[in-house]
């Protein structure tokens, strides 16, 4: 049996990583398909939809961390416009600190992701359009999370001593 979280903390950590497996995905995918298959030097166009659904996916994932965090109540209450924005908002930061990655990568360990300045702003538009479809196929709204699986146990005097 699962022991059950104590903290608020543990709580979002535990029920966001549920929503964790689509990036965990792309990336997976990103890795096969530039290390071990070789798959954007025979096909170059290959980066488009992955920087797409790479957008679609971190977006899933905060969603879900968003509305995990606005239950257990680490973000007050905030109104459905301002979850949606800080979701879109922060998976766009995600497309620019990819984009970062990738130059580091480029700079350090003489890998060849960034192929110039077009290459790059249409990279992270193409993670911001991702972001912005996945919130419009979901009508804007967030994912329902129950929290009832997984609760904070109350502190007992046992768990003082």
């Amino acid at each position: 049996m699962m022991k059950r979280p104590k903290t608020a903390l543990a709580v979002w950590v535990l029920t966001s990583s549920h929503g964790a497996w689509a990036p965990i995905l792309v990336f997976g995918l990103h890795v096969i398909f530039s290390r071990v298959l070789g798959a954007y030097l025979a096909f170059p166009r290959l980066d488009v939809p992955m920087h797409f659904f790479g957008g679609i996916a971190i977006t899933y994932f905060l969603g879900y961390a968003f509305a995990v965090a606005a239950a257990v109540g680490f973000l007050g209450s905030p109104n459905r416009t301002v979850l949606l924005l800080l979701v879109f908002f922060t998976a766009c930061s995600a497309a620019v600190f990819w984009e970062f990655a990738e130059f580091l990568s480029d700079r350090f360990l003489g890998t060849h992701a960034q192929l110039g300045l077009n290459d790059t702003l249409s990279d992270m538009l193409l993670g911001m359009v991702g972001a912005l479809v996945y919130l419009a196929a979901n009508r804007f709204r967030l994912p329902v999370v129950s929290l009832t699986r997984i609760e904070p146990q109350p502190e007992t005097a046992r768990d003082n001593a």
